[in-house]
């Protein structure tokens, strides 16, 4: 099964775009402990969120996630 965790890739990504999280905030019009939070492993940010830090980066929300674990193949019977 395939899991998308996008929190460690925004954190990546804002650091990679030199960005603190208060640029993020400012240029996202999200509350900085919103941002902190989306980088955090423990929370599940929203949809919306995760467009708006995206879009304050520069990037494509798709950019923003990652694949992690195996995905089955499926066998032929």
């Amino acid at each position: 099964m395939t899991t998308i965790v996008p929190v460690e890739s925004i954190k990546r990504a804002r650091k990679a775009a030199g960005m603190s999280l208060t640029d993020v905030a400012e240029r996202s019009g999200i509350h900085r402990m919103s941002v902190a939070n989306a980088e955090r492993p423990r929370v599940d940010p929203r949809a919306s969120t995760v467009a708006a830090i995206a879009h304050a980066l520069g990037l494509p929300v798709c950019e923003l996630f990652e694949r992690t674990g195996h995905e089955r193949r499926r066998s032929k019977r």
